[in-house]
């Protein structure tokens, strides 16, 4: 699929010595129109190491909009979505829950990464509007055993809500159906159990992760002009919303784009082994031209293999997740070409309300949906605020080019 500019040099010498004439090949005026949100279209760079007197020019390319199926946002029968955008607060319930005096705990898989502190940040600001006292935050590490602990340990302090995002779907079914028929308002973000039905749950809060994943394989495509090989690396763990955006990926390539090739899917069980197996996926594929990972610090690994074995700038990585560290890469005008941001502000600030709407017996609707950002270099200024309720840090901001 690539070719460098001196072999497209030597082809047309030759091409132009057998026809005997001197006209230079057509070229495009401009680049075709895309009706696709988000989507770049600047120029590639040249390769290392080959000089020219202008860059290349990357085509650009249609990127046709796609569906999400039911089955990767409706996770029980009979429950439908609700948009964020229609799932309000009025005075009238604001008041109610200020009087209630209300206490909140959060049971988190993780606290040490971007989208994790941003749904504390959102969680923490809903409770300060409405008076409402965090009482508990735990974080297991993305361990289901110590998620349960933590769920124990929470639910001895008899909070009128809890936040979580379960590690496990599968696990923990009986200790959470309790927690709810006992009374606290369970709200899930991400992730639910699979095991549990309508009447064990308050609401799940969740981006459209499937759609989140359409959006990373739209900037794959269009780095890659539609064509080349990539690799995708996902979490093993039994988890819907990871394996939603897997899918998401995989079904927008795979129906849009033939002449792009996945020609693996490796599976981690931590984050930080990515590093380690994508080592082992670069030796055995060394033609790659892009890589996709289920989140930002999986992405990282990869890009830190991607480098070791020589790969330079114009390899492709595109992840779900806008975290610090791959959001510096991309102003910078690194490997990160392309996000499906999810808003994790906005999901902790609405699952407070929806968990301190239902503790004064308000309805709730069962799920609460939310769209997914389409972050490149080129919008990654405006993307920043919308995503973290905050301006981009002047340190990435300090990068772009």
């Amino acid at each position: 699929m690539k070719k460098t500019v001196g072999l497209i040099l030597a082809v047309m010498l030759v091409l132009t010595c057998i026809a005997g004439c001197t006209a230079p090949a057509a070229q495009s005026s401009a680049p075709a129109e895309s009706s696709a949100p988000a989507t770049e279209a600047s120029a590639a760079p040249t390769e290392a190491g080959t000089e020219s007197s202008a860059p290349a020019q990357k085509a650009s390319i249609d990127l046709p909009d796609m569906e999400t199926p039911n089955e990767w946002v409706v996770r029980f029968d009979g429950v439908e979505p609700v948009s964020v955008n229609d799932f309000k607060l009025t005075d009238e319930q604001a008041a109610k829950i200020k009087e209630g005096k209300l206490t909140a705990a959060l049971v988190m898989h993780t606290t040490g990464e971007s989208y994790s502190a941003a749904v504390v940040d959102g969680a923490t600001k809903a409770a300060e509007e409405l008076g409402i006292e965090i009482v508990a935050q735990t974080n297991c590490d993305w361990k289901a055993e110590q998620q349960a602990t933590d769920l124990e340990s929470v639910l001895a302090l008899n909070p009128d809500i809890v936040i979580i995002m379960q590690v496990d779907v599968e696990a923990m079914t009986q200790q959470l159906k309790g927690a709810q028929a006992n009374g606290t308002s369970m709200v899930y973000f991400d992730n639910i159990n699979a095991n549990l039905a309508e009447e064990d749950y308050v609401s799940l809060v969740t981006t459209n992760t499937y759609g989140a994943g359409m959006e990373c394989a739209k900037d794959m495509a269009q780095q890659l002009g539609g064509e080349g090989k990539i690799a995708m690396f996902s979490w093993t763990a039994p988890n819907l919303g990871n394996k939603a955006r897997d899918q998401g990926f995989r079904d927008y390539i795979e129906k849009n784009f033939p002449n792009i090739e996945i020609v693996t899917q490796e599976g981690y069980t931590e984050a930080t082994d990515c590093a380690a197996l994508a080592d082992g996926v670069f030796a055995k594929y060394p033609d790659l031209d892009g890589a996709y990972a289920q989140w930002d610090v999986p992405a990282e690994g990869v890009i830190s293999s991607a480098k070791s074995v020589g790969l330079g700038d114009d390899f492709a990585v595109t992840c779900v997740d806008l975290g610090y560290n791959v959001a510096r890469i991309m102003a910078e005008g690194g490997m990160v070409k392309g996000i499906g941001a999810q808003q994790p502000y906005s999901v902790g600030y609405h699952c407070m309300i929806a968990g301190a709407l239902d503790a004064v017996d308000e309805s709730v609707p069962k799920m609460v949906l939310i769209d997914p950002i389409n972050v490149t270099q080129e919008t990654l200024a405006e993307s920043w605020p919308v995503i973290y309720n905050q301006e981009l840090p002047s340190d990435i901001a300090s990068l772009m080019k």
